[in-house]
Order: C-alpha cells, then sequence, then structure tokens
C-alpha cells in the first residue's frame, strides 16, 4: 500500500475530505512535507504508527498514554529513536500489533520496516476510529 492509498483510506475512515488534505495535515502536524513527497512510497508500520498517532493526538485530541514502559516488551522498539513514542502509543492501545521474533513467542517485536497491506490499514484504522468513538 502506498502512503497516498493509506492517507485516502484514513480519509475515509474518519470521514475527512481528502481535498487538500497534505496541505491540511501538515499545517496541523499529523502529516509531514515527506507523506506529501514520497506520496507514491510504499508504507512502512513505521511511518504508519506516525501517521495514525500523529491524527489522533493532533485532530483527534487523544492524549498519549503517560506510561508507555509495558511497550519496552518490543525487542525493536528503540531501533528508531524519533519513532519510539508513535510505535508505542498505536501498540500499547492496540491499534498495531506485533510479531514474534522467536519460536517460542518469548520476544516480540514491532517490525517497523515492513510494508503495510491494505488489509492491514483497515483494521489499524477502524481500531483507531474505535478508539475515538470511545473518547
Amino acid at each position: 500500500m502506498t502512503r497516498d492509498a493509506f492517507i485516502k483510506t484514513l480519509c475515509r475512515v474518519f470521514a475527512e475530505d481528502y481535498s487538500e488534505v497534505y496541505r491540511r495535515g501538515i499545517e496541523n502536524g499529523w502529516l509531514e512535507q515527506q507523506d506529501r513527497e514520497f506520496r507514491s512510497d510504499l508504507l512502512n508500520r513505521r511511518n504508519a504508527a506516525r501517521i495514525i498517532h500523529n491524527y489522533l493526538l493532533k485532530e483527534k485530541n487523544i492524549p498519549d498514554l503517560s506510561d508507555i514502559s509495558e511497550a519496552s516488551e518490543l525487542k525493536d522498539l528503540y531501533d528508531c529513536r524519533v519513532c519510539v513514542n508513535h510505535v508505542a502509543q498505536v501498540y500499547l492501545r492496540g491499534i498495531m500489533d506485533s510479531k514474534p521474533l522467536s519460536r517460542d513467542g518469548k520476544y516480540i517485536f514491532f517490525d517497523h520496516e515492513r510494508i503495510v497491506t491494505s488489509d492491514e490499514a483497515e483494521v489499524y484504522l477502524n481500531k483507531a476510529c474505535q478508539i475515538v468513538s470511545r473518547g
């Protein structure tokens, strides 16, 4: 799935107007210039987490969870230091899942670079929408 397809899906799920979404999203701080410039690039989980987290925070006024320590069970949480809070927020809220790192399931990871499929995007964005509905 491309970044643009993800953003279109977000607009559909949240009943947002897609026209000028990049201008509005950048102005409001939930999208970055890179999202507009690289809109045809495939979307990885790290960027999906950033977009979802920032959208919930800046557009829907869903405050951050104050304690993200439980997200440290993700063995790759700190692989992207800029992404730590984005990943932790969507993971701890149950929006995005983890993957087993070992056969016994003892170690789990977020898998930052894996490409998001259309089906996964639908699941993530519908879960985010449910959080907004609950307030």
